[in-house]
C-alpha cells in the first residue's frame, strides 16, 4: 500500500496532464511558426508563386480597364474568368492597374487565413470547452504546409473558405432552431467567391433531413436555391449585362477526370497527410456524437475526393477538410491530456500528424528569385510599348510589365480547343497575321522533338507559325517559383521584319 496521500498523488497527475496539454500547444506552435516564417518572403516576392496567380491578376486588370471578362470567347480575346465574380470584383478594386501587383491580393489571403484559424479555435472551444483546445486548433491548421502556401497567395481559396466556414459556425450555433437559416448569406457569398466550397450547405441540408426536420430542411434548401438564382441572375443581367457569365461560372469548370491528379492530390495526399488526423477526429466523434459536424466532415471528404480528380486540381481542395479536422483533433488532444486515459498515445499521434502536415509543399521564394524577376520586368518594359499584345502562358509577368494579354489563361484556351469551342487554326491565323507584338514562352520551341512542348499540349501549327513569323529576341533566366522544369527560361519572340 502506497504511503503517498491520494490527494497529493492526484495533484501530481493533474499537473503532469496539464503540462502535456501545454506541450501539445508548444509543439504545434513550433510547426505553425515554421510554416508562417515563409510568409514574409511569399508576400515580398513580386513574381507569381504559380501560374494561377498571374492568370487571375490579368483578368482583374482587364475588368478594371472595362474589358468584358465574361464575354463570349473569341480567338481575338479570351478571359477564362472561371472563379466566382465576387473574387474578381474585389480584386479589381484593390489593385493598381498602372502597376499591377500581387501584394494586395496576398494580404487579403493572409487575413482570411488567420480568420479561418480563429474560427477553427472557436469551434474547438465549443467542442472541448477547454482553452488548450482553443489554442491548439488554429496552430494545427496553420501547421499544414499547403495552408501556409495558399494562405499567402493571390488565389481565391482563403477568403472563400473563411466565408463558407463562417456560415457553418452560424449554422452550428443555431442548429437546434430556425436560426440555422442565418448561415445562408455567408454560404452564398462563399459560393460566388469560389464555387468549390459547398460542403457546408450540403451538410446542413443532410443534417436536417437526418433529424427529420423536413420543414426547416425545405426552408433551408429553398432559400439557398432562391439565393443562388437571384445572385446568378443579378450577375448575368445587371452586373455583367450582355455577357456569358453562366458559361464561365459553370461550364468552363466542368473539366474532365484525371487519374494522375486523383492518385497524387487525392488518394496519396489523403492517405499520407490526412489519415492520422481523420482517425483522431473520428475517435472524438465516436465518443461525442455530433451529427452536424459529422455531416460536414463527411461532405468535405467526399467533395475533396471527387473534385481533386479534375484536371488542374491540387491539394487546396482539402482546405475545408483540414479546417474541420484541426478542430476535432485539438478537442481530442485537450480531452485526453486533461484525463489519464492514454495521453501518451494521443501525443504520439499528434506528433505524427504535425510531421506529415508539411509534405507536398514547395519552398518559399528564395533570395535569388528576386533578381531574375526584376530582369524580366525591366526587359519587357524597356523593349515594348505599353499595352503591346502578347501571346503567352506567363500572363502575370506580362501584365505586371504594363503589356496586354488577350488570352489570360492559355491552358483553359487549349482545353476549349480540345472540346471544339475553338480550332487550332483560329489562333494559328492570329499568329501568322502578327496580331501579337510579342510571344513569351517558357518552352524552347526551337528544339526538335521537344518533349516539354508536347507535354504542354502546345499545337504544332502554333509552333510553326511562331518559328516562321517571329524571331527570338531574348532568353532570360526564369525565377525559381515559376519554373515547371529546372532548365526553363523566359523566351521572348517578336515579329520578323519583312
Amino acid at each position: 500500500m502506497s504511503d503517498v496521500p491520494a490527494d497529493i498523488s492526484s495533484g501530481a497527475t493533474n499537473r503532469k496532464l496539464t503540462l502535456l496539454g501545454y506541450l501539445a500547444v508548444v509543439l504545434a506552435l513550433a510547426f505553425a511558426g515554421w510554416n508562417l516564417s515563409s510568409w514574409p518572403a511569399r508576400l515580398r516576392y513580386p513574381g507569381e508563386h504559380s501560374d494561377i496567380e498571374g492568370m487571375r491578376l490579368a483578368e482583374m486588370v482587364h475588368l478594371r480597364q472595362g474589358i468584358s471578362i465574361y464575354a463570349r470567347p473569341t480567338a481575338e480575346r479570351f478571359d477564362a474568368a472561371i472563379y466566382g465574380p465576387l473574387y474578381y470584383l474585389l480584386g479589381s478594386r484593390i489593385i493598381d492597374t498602372s502597376r499591377p501587383a500581387y501584394f494586395p491580393l496576398r494580404l487579403v489571403s493572409v487575413l482570411a487565413t488567420l480568420g479561418c484559424a480563429a474560427g477553427c479555435g472557436l469551434l474547438a472551444y465549443w467542442l472541448g470547452k477547454n482553452r488548450v483546445a482553443a489554442a491548439l486548433a488554429p496552430l494545427l491548421f496553420l501547421s499544414y504546409g499547403f495552408v501556409a502556401r495558399l494562405g499567402a497567395s493571390a488565389r481565391a481559396d482563403s477568403l472563400a473558405v473563411l466565408l463558407a466556414f463562417g456560415g457553418f459556425l452560424i449554422a452550428y450555433r443555431g442548429q437546434h432552431s430556425r436560426a440555422i437559416l442565418y448561415s445562408i448569406p455567408l454560404m452564398l457569398a462563399a459560393f460566388f467567391y469560389k464555387q468549390q466550397y459547398v460542403a457546408g450547405p450540403i451538410a446542413v441540408a443532410l443534417f436536417l433531413l437526418l433529424q427529420r426536420r423536413f420543414r426547416v430542411a425545405a426552408q433551408f434548401v429553398g432559400l439557398m436555391s432562391i439565393g443562388v438564382l437571384v445572385m446568378a441572375g443579378a450577375f448575368q443581367f445587371v452586373v455583367f449585362p450582355g455577357q456569358d457569365f453562366f458559361q464561365h461560372f459553370v461550364t468552363y469548370n466542368m473539366v474532365p477526370f484525371s487519374w494522375p491528379h486523383f492518385v497524387h492530390a487525392g488518394l496519396w495526399f489523403f492517405g499520407l497527410v490526412l489519415l492520422v488526423p481523420l482517425l483522431m477526429g473520428l475517435e472524438f466523434l465516436r465518443v461525442h456524437r455530433n451529427p452536424l459536424l459529422g455531416c460536414y466532415l463527411g461532405c468535405s471528404i467526399f467533395l475533396g475526393l471527387v473534385t481533386v480528380a479534375k484536371i488542374g486540381s491540387d491539394t487546396h481542395y482539402w482546405f475545408e477538410c483540414v479546417l474541420i479536422l484541426s478542430a476535432l483533433v485539438a478537442a481530442l488532444v485537450a480531452e485526453k491530456t486533461a484525463s489519464d486515459r492514454s495521453p501518451a498515445d494521443v501525443m504520439a499521434l499528434l506528433a505524427i500528424a504535425l510531421f506529415v502536415a508539411r509534405f507536398f509543399v514547395p519552398s518559399a521564394p528564395q533570395p535569388d528569385a528576386f533578381a531574375p524577376d526584376r530582369a524580366i520586368q525591366d526587359f519587357l518594359r524597356g523593349r515594348f510599348p505599353p499595352q503591346t499584345r502578347v501571346f503567352t502562358r506567363n500572363a502575370g509577368d506580362v501584365i505586371r510589365a504594363g503589356l496586354d494579354v488577350p488570352i489570360s489563361d492559355l491552358d483553359q484556351y487549349l482545353y476549349l480547343v480540345s472540346t471544339g469551342t475553338f480550332s487550332v487554326g483560329e489562333q494559328e491565323a492570329q499568329l501568322r497575321a502578327h496580331r501579337y507584338g510579342a510571344v513569351v514562352l517558357y518552352l524552347d520551341i526551337q528544339s526538335r522533338n521537344n518533349l516539354k512542348v508536347r507535354v504542354a499540349g502546345f499545337p504544332q501549327p502554333w509552333v510553326l507559325a511562331i518559328l516562321e513569323g517571329y524571331e527570338e529576341t531574348g532568353s532570360l533566366e526564369m525565377p525559381g517559383p515559376e519554373k515547371v522544369y529546372d532548365d526553363d527560361r523566359f523566351h521572348v519572340w517578336v515579329p520578323r521584319s519583312h
